[in-house]
């Protein structure tokens, strides 16, 4: 004898909707057999009725129906405030195609193909219903229940549904279009508010973006916004970010001052991240805007937080990318292509304008013993305290590179070479004075530094790094820890 399935922890209510009897017959008994409570409707419009009095867990339906399919009718109920958070499962006896795009494109929650999975049901829908992060809300009737409902009125429902489309779809692309023609990321945040303040003026909207620099803030206003609605705005914006202690946004006020000075009779603050899957939370915005704007714009402001979302990912895959191509992965500083790159741009500028150049070529001291004596990890421990100590004694103007093993290059714009020979000092002096994590107290590391200054003219990097170089071969020769130029 079969066990019986087991029943589900609690037992959902479920609203059913095809006009094959047969069919609505079979997928009242497999619900009903697991313990569940089913609701029924023959078409779209008969589901939309049942809605204005139930608020089931999940809706099941068919596709292909009378009056208004399930296409339709799943477009309807996830542009409804009162329903898009209600689960949809569509059904279907056609397995691919223009279906399941279809299916995908309306907002269904999940497809099913007849036959082949429909076994699956009861399972999915159960699935469905248990979905984190859907908000039980009290029960609201559909915007199209609640009107004089017939023909006109789905068909109204429809072109509104579609015209709602179109403007996402508008949106999506006119976003999508910023990352084509922008690569930057404070203009591409300023390019995505000028996509979206049409919606939200006369009130305010302000971007926030956490970088490696740090956070960043952006905004416009209308003139009904006061200080203290902006100052609440960024405040929001920081704790979405984990940020202690609130942004300071750059607001500029908007244009067209007549259309902004209505005032905001029913302000709301709508906040939403702009996270992507498998990223960080690296964005975020904020909206204050009147209510009824809030509320019928609210699916637009998630797509465009979405799509902004997007572009940062995007943003921060490049700049991950460029970094890596760039970067030494053990010190962080430039690798040795990028830092002779750099030089030769820079030595076109002194050319154009005839100002001094210096270059440092740095190697620290018996470091083969450091990595013989402690051990290779001990060796890269050194290398990356050594890299951090000369970034810091170094000007912001200068620029250095890790070029080999344990031997740097440092380029310092508008140097001479006794100006170059006091900074190479004082980084040698500043590396010395300190012991090393890992090393003995003893254990200090040293620095042989050659130097070379740009003579003008027919003068290449070549030869300028040459005699650096050589400079820093005779100060290993004279005896080391010391700076020869």
């Amino acid at each position: 004898m079969n066990a019986s399935p087991a029943a589900s922890p609690r037992p959902l209510q479920v609203l059913l909707v095809d006009d094959n009897p047969i069919q609505l017959s079979l997928l009242r008994h497999l619900f009903q057999r697991h313990g569940h409570h089913t609701l029924e409707a023959r078409n779209g419009a008969e589901a939309l009725l049942v809605l204005a009095t139930e608020f089931p867990d999940v809706v099941v339906s068919d596709c292909v129906m009378p009056l208004l399919d399930g296409y339709q009718l799943c477009r309807l109920l996830k542009d409804d405030r009162a329903t898009r958070h209600l689960p949809v499962l569509l059904l279907t006896a056609q397995g691919g195609g223009l279906a399941r795009f279809w299916a995908k494109t309306c907002g269904a929650d999940r497809f099913l193909v007849k036959g082949r999975d429909l076994d699956h049901v009861v399972e999915v829908a159960s699935a469905l219903s248990q979905q984190t992060g859907r908000p039980r809300r009290g029960h609201q009737v559909p915007r199209l229940a609640q009107e004089n409902f017939g023909v006109d009125a789905i068909q109204r429902q429809l072109a509104q549904a579609l015209e709602q489309r179109l403007v996402e779809t508008a949106m999506r692309d006119s976003i999508g279009r910023l990352y084509t023609v922008e690569h930057d990321t404070t203009k591409l945040i300023q390019g995505f508010i000028e996509i979206l303040q049409e919606l939200v003026l006369p009130g305010a909207l302000a971007v926030a973006y956490l970088g490696e620099d740090g956070a960043w803030s952006a905004g416009v206003h209308g003139a009904s916004t006061s200080e203290q609605d902006r100052a609440s705005l960024e405040s929001e914006l920081a704790q979405r970010l984990g940020l202690p202690a609130p942004l300071e946004c750059h607001w500029h006020p908007a244009s067209d001052p007549e259309e902004r000075r209505r005032s905001l009779r029913d302000p709301v603050r709508v906040v939403l991240s702009t996270a992507m899957p498998g990223y960080p939370v690296t964005g975020a915005v904020g909206v204050l805007a009147e209510r009824r704007a809030a509320e019928e714009y609210e699916r637009l402001f998630e797509i465009a937080a979405e799509e902004l979302g997007r572009l940062l990912s995007l943003e921060d895959s490049r700049l991950r990318l460029y970094h890596q191509a760039i970067r030494d992965p053990l010190t962080g500083l430039y690798n040795r292509r990028h830092i002779l790159d750099m030089l030769g741009v820079e030595l076109d500028q002194c050319g154009r304008f005839g100002q001094p150049l210096s270059v440092m070529v740095v190697d620290l001291d018996h470091f083969k013993t450091v990595n013989d004596r402690y051990g290779h990890a001990t060796g890269d421990q050194v290398l990356s305290v050594v890299a951090q100590r000369m970034a810091f004694g170094l000007r912001k103007v200068d620029q250095l590179g890790r070029i080999g093993g344990e031997e740097f290059l440092a380029y310092c714009p508008q140097t001479d070479l006794e100006g170059a020979r006091a900074l190479a000092e004082r980084l040698r002096e500043q590396v010395a004075a300190e012991p090393i994590p890992g090393l003995p107290e003893s254990g200090r590391v040293t620095l042989s530094i050659g130097l070379a200054t740009w003579n003008g003219g027919e003068d290449s990097a070549e030869a300028l790094l040459a005699r650096a170089d050589r400079n820093l071969y005779k100060a290993k020769a004279e005896g080391r820890n010391r700076v020869v130029g």
